[in-house]
């Protein structure tokens, strides 16, 4: 009885400090946003586009010829061979719309997509777009340089992008608790 008490405890614990560090995504306002911010993601080392790529590009166009925002800036460096994310996505869009694009070639994870683009930004609302499984944890990361966010995304359901991304959100909230206790 004990043990089942405080198993349920527990439970009730990690539940809370999970919706504490990866709150609800905002809802999409009604309004036409300054800026969309295009999280990038690796080619393929052949510099083909791999398939999350071509995904979250089309969404961007999408959202685009929806009016949902002005200017498109997409995030993304080198990260995992010599292809620069954010350009290679870039020609990808402008080969099929033309839109304002601002390239941001730094970036080599979420967290630096955020930091990096909103030098460019500043603090205006954004429009973050990426894969659903993505987005959860990018808003809570959009949080700490915006006032004023939301994600548009398309279905992402794969097993290995799951597995990826409960993987990355237990780091996520392990690097926010660090913080919290001033040792990161």
């Amino acid at each position: 009885m004990l043990v089942s008490l405080f198993l349920v405890i527990l439970i009730c614990i990690l539940i809370g400090i999970y919706y504490y560090f990866l709150p609800p995504i905002p809802s999409l306002k009604k309004q036409k946003y300054p800026y969309a911010l295009l999280l990038g993601c690796p080619s393929h080392d052949d510099g083909s586009m791999a398939t999350s790529q071509i995904k979250r590009c089309k969404l961007a166009i999408e959202a685009y010829q929806k009016n949902l925002f002005d200017t498109l800036v997409i995030s993304g460096g080198a990260v995992k061979n010599q292809y620069t994310e954010s350009k290679e996505m870039a020609k990808f869009i402008q080969q099929k719309c033309s839109m304002p694009i601002i390239c941001e070639t730094q970036a080599r994870n979420t967290y630096e997509n955020f930091k990096n683009s909103s030098r460019i930004t500043q603090d205006v609302p954004i429009l973050i777009l990426t894969g659903s499984l993505h987005a959860k944890r990018s808003c809570a990361i959009a949080k700490e340089f915006y006032s004023n966010y939301s994600a548009y995304t398309y279905p992402d359901h794969k097993l290995r992008h799951i597995i990826r991304e409960i993987a990355s959100r237990y780091i996520y909230i392990k690097i926010e608790l660090l913080k919290k206790a001033g040792k990161y």
